[in-house]
């Protein structure tokens, strides 16, 4: 036992041997962040909520901006992320420097300097380690819960002062300021300042006495409001003990009923049907669960032989798998420099922006990415789900307005060991929505034992 002394005497604790009995040692609960990296964390992510509904508002009352405007304020959001992701492991590190490296050799390929394809995966890398480092669950449910309440309140100002709203906030003029449309697409008309989804031409979904004006709160486009609210439901039906947690499920159907999103409440109701699953759901099926639903996009497109589409569930898979066909070899490897529209189509879109190859890579990087416990297994399964899903129509996962605080959680979860930490602050409720526990009377003098009588019954 010589061998495993120090120079001065003290045992090594590399070679330190078990305690009697066998029992083996725990390792430390990780230490929680201080409340400044917290609070910093929470500054970042209300920041990527609300980001292009200040810019649209400086666009309207303060000044025209331009889509550098737009560039700059995401960089500036996703460096504070990196500054507080950053930790002393190599992990981040090797998975940006990875990325980069493949990005630039398929821009080399391509021919075509392009930062924003560069762009669509470093925000889910990014957060997704930043979220790593919040080791209390709870924290990220007074996140995700206040997040809600952002979210609906503006939500509920534009619906109900709909002109005054518009008037600080021109959406459709924004959008053009930023060069995601045009000044002559406005099929709503020339006065118009919604987008181009913000009315249900047909009628809504849900509620039709609503009337037709699609609610789209900070995100300024109702299709990520869906988005959003179905991301709430996937945390309510992941944190089962979470407090708040009916406030968050009847918060997550006001935001997907107030933007009328179809699509979100059909992905909503899918996470009840797949959540029991989790516990017998293989790691191979959610690799190869993308790949499959590509395929029978295509098969389905292929097979309806119809060129038109209609604004329907069926009708945007068609749409979906149209768009996967418009693919050569080159458009699937993400070499391709072709103009065409794909924005319809997560799929299409993401193959043609970072190619399929590095899709794969870092799909299989998050699946197989080490959990803390059984419950980051069971929201991986949720979250597999919701991306698949929500692919076919979108790729908002990548966009930093609802991915930012979606692949936080997504870190969070998998870092979360599955129990709560002794002493950790409870989540604050606003007073309007906190139990109230009924007062104790205190017990009077009068009911006192006489000094000595437990004494002497013991006795």
């Amino acid at each position: 036992m010589s061998s495993l002394k120090r120079p001065d005497g003290t045992a090594n604790a590399r070679f330190r041997l078990p305690p009697a009995g066998g029992t083996r040692l725990l390792p430390a609960p990780p230490q929680e962040r201080s409340p400044a990296w917290l609070l910093a964390v929470y500054a970042v992510i209300f920041g990527t909520l609300i980001f292009n509904l200040g810019l649209a508002f400086i666009n309207t009352r303060v000044m025209g901006i331009s889509q550098n405007h737009v560039v700059l304020s995401e960089l500036l959001l996703t460096a504070c992320a990196l500054l507080l992701a950053m930790t002393r492991r190599a992990n981040l590190y090797v998975v940006i420097g990875l990325y980069l490296a493949y990005m630039l050799m398929i821009m080399a390929l391509r021919g075509v300097i392009d930062p924003k394809s560069v762009r669509d995966a470093l925000v889910p890398v990014i957060f997704y380690f930043m979220g790593r480092q919040i080791h209390d669950i709870r924290q990220v449910d007074r996140l995700v819960l206040w997040s809600a309440l952002l979210v609906i309140a503006v939500g509920l100002i534009e619906y109900f002062f709909l002109d005054l709203f518009l008037q600080n906030i021109n959406i459709f003029d924004y959008y053009v300021a930023r060069g995601t449309i045009t000044a002559d697409s406005n099929f709503l008309g020339e006065d118009s300042p919604l987008f181009h989804s913000g009315v249900r031409l047909g009628g809504r979904n849900f509620f039709a006495f609503l009337g037709s004006h699609r609610v789209s709160s900070v995100f300024l486009e109702p299709v990520s409001m869906g988005n959003f609210g179905a991301f709430l439901v996937m945390w309510a039906v992941f944190r089962q003990d979470m407090q708040g947690r009916l406030l968050l499920f009847a918060l997550a159907f006001a935001v997907i009923i107030l933007g009328d999103a179809r699509f979100g409440m059909f992905v909503s109701l899918s996470f009840f049907l797949i959540a029991p699953l989790n516990r017998i759901t293989p790691r191979a099926v959610l690799v190869a669960a993308p790949i499959l639903i590509v395929l029978l996009l295509i098969i389905y497109a292929a097979a309806s032989n119809r060129l038109g589409w209609d604004d329907t569930l069926t009708g945007r898979w068609l749409y979906s798998g149209q768009l996967l066909m418009k693919l050569d070899w080159k458009g699937i490897l993400g070499i391709s420099n072709m103009q065409t529209y794909l924005s319809d189509s997560g799929y299409a879109f993401a193959l043609f922006q970072t190619g399929a190859i590095g899709l794969l890579g870092l799909w299989v990087l998050y699946i197989y990415a080490p959990a803390a416990s059984d419950a980051g297994w069971r929201f991986k399964v949720l979250i597999a789900v919701y991306i698949c899903l929500l692919m076919i129509v979108s790729y908002s996962l990548s966009t930093i307005k609802t991915g930012g605080l979606l692949w936080l959680c997504a870190g969070a979860a998998d870092a979360w060991n599955g129990r709560h930490p002794a002493g950790a602050s409870r989540l604050v409720l606003p007073s309007l929505f906190r139990r109230r526990r009924p007062e104790r009377p205190a017990v009077t003098g009068r009911w006192k034992l006489p000094p000595g009588f437990e004494k002497g019954r013991r006795a």
